[in-house]
C-alpha cells in the first residue's frame, strides 16, 4: 500500500509521514512537495529512521515500504492508494490568535483548486484532508474534484483528544478513559458530544460550567502551542498522531473498536437536518473512505451547535 503526503515538505506533512513510516513499516511512502530538496530531505531521514527502528537489536525483521519525494503531485499520486493533503501556503502572522485558521482561507482555497485538478487526472482514492481552514478545504476540492462524498475525510481529531485531556483533568481519572468525540467545525463551532461522554465505560455527565470549560480550553489550546513554541509551529504532535489513525484506519478497512466511532468531516447530503457543508460528525471508515455517517439521536444543545457550525462553513463567498 502506498500513501502520499500532498505537503509532505512542512511541519504536519512531514510529521504524519513520519509517524505513519516507522508505525507501518512495510507501507510506502510518499513526500510530494513543490519544495524537493525539503522533501527529499525529510524522505532521507524517515528512511533511516524507518531502517534503524527494524534493525536485528530493537525490531522484528520485516519487508520495509520505500520512502520517496516528488515534486509533483502527478507523480506523486499515480501510485497511491491514499492522499493525505497537508500543503498551505505559509502561515500568515494574523493567524496566530485564537480563530487565526480563517486567515490562510484565499490563498489555500487557490491551493485546494490546484490540487484538485491533479486528482481529477486519475481515479478516485480516499483523501484525508488537514488543511486549514479544514472543513472548508475539504468541501472546495470535493467539489471540485467531481468525486463521490464518501472518498473525503477531513481531519479534526485534535479536538477529540483536547477535550478527553480536559475531562480527564477535571474528574481527575486517565484520559484514556474518557470517550468523547467532537463535531461540529474545525474552529470557534466545536460541538462536543458530550451526550455520548463516558468515563471508563460508564456514562457521565458534566455541569454546564465544565462543558464550558471544555468548549473554551478546546478552542484556546491550539494558539497557547503557538504562543509557547513560536508563530512558526504548529500542534504537530497531535496532528501528526491523529492523522496516521485515520490513513490507519483506512487502509485496515475500519477502526478496530467499532463501538467507539471517531468523527471527521465529511460533505453532509441531509444528515442531522444538514446539505452542502462539510461538519465533522460520526462516521464509520472503511478501506474506500467513509463508509457511512452515523446519525446519533442528539440533544436540541448539541444539533444546535451543528446547526450553528453549518451556518459558519457556508458563510464565505464562493463555498
Amino acid at each position: 500500500m502506498e500513501v502520499a503526503f500532498i505537503g509532505g515538505a512542512g511541519t504536519v506533512g512531514a510529521t504524519a509521514a513520519y509517524t505513519l513510516a516507522v508505525e507501518r513499516p512495510s507501507v510506502d511512502v510518499t513526500l510530494v512537495d513543490v519544495a524537493e530538496d525539503a522533501a527529499e530531505g525529510h524522505g532521507i531521514g524517515i528512511r533511516h529512521a524507518r531502517t534503524l527502528g527494524s534493525l536485528p537489536a530493537f525490531g522484528d525483521a520485516t519487508d520495509l515500504g520505500s520512502v520517496s519525494a516528488k515534486p509533483s503531485s502527478t507523480a506523486g499520486l499515480a501510485t497511491a492508494d491514499v492522499a493525505v493533503v497537508t500543503a498551505s501556503v505559509p502561515r500568515p502572522s494574523s493567524s496566530a490568535r485564537r480563530g487565526g485558521r480563517l486567515e490562510f482561507l484565499d490563498r489555500n482555497l487557490e491551493l485546494a483548486e490546484s490540487i484538485a485538478a491533479t486528482l481529477r487526472e486519475r481515479e478516485p482514492l480516499p483523501v484525508i484532508v488537514a488543511t486549514n481552514p479544514m472543513d472548508r478545504i475539504t468541501q472546495r476540492i470535493w467539489r471540485e474534484t467531481g468525486w463521490d462524498r464518501d472518498w473525503f475525510l477531513g481531519y479534526s481529531l485534535s479536538e477529540t483528544a483536547r477535550t478527553a485531556d480536559r475531562i480527564a483533568s477535571i474528574r481527575d481519572v486517565p484520559a484514556d478513559d474518557v470517550y468523547c468525540p467532537v463535531g461540529g467545525e474545525h474552529g470557534e463551532n466545536v460541538v462536543p458530544f458530550f451526550s455520548r461522554l463516558t468515563v471508563d465505560g460508564e456514562p457521565t455527565t458534566l455541569t454546564e460550567a465544565e462543558k464550558r470549560d471544555v468548549r473554551e480550553y478546546v478552542r484556546d489550546v491550539p494558539y497557547d502551542v503557538i504562543q509557547l513554541r513560536g508563530a512558526g509551529e504548529t500542534s504537530r504532535w497531535v496532528t501528526g498522531q491523529g492523522v496516521v489513525r485515520l490513513v490507519c484506519a483506512v487502509l485496515d478497512d475500519g477502526l478496530d473498536d467499532a463501538d467507539h466511532p471517531i468523527a471527521a468531516s465529511v460533505p453532509l447530503d441531509g444528515e442531522y437536518g444538514i446539505e452542502g457543508a462539510c461538519l465533522s460528525v460520526p462516521v464509520e471508515i472503511g478501506r474506500s473512505g467513509v463508509r457511512r455517517v452515523i446519525e446519533w439521536d442528539l440533544p436540541e444543545e448539541e444539533r444546535e451547535g451543528l446547526r450553528a457550525a453549518a451556518d459558519s462553513v457556508t458563510s464565505d463567498p464562493g463555498q
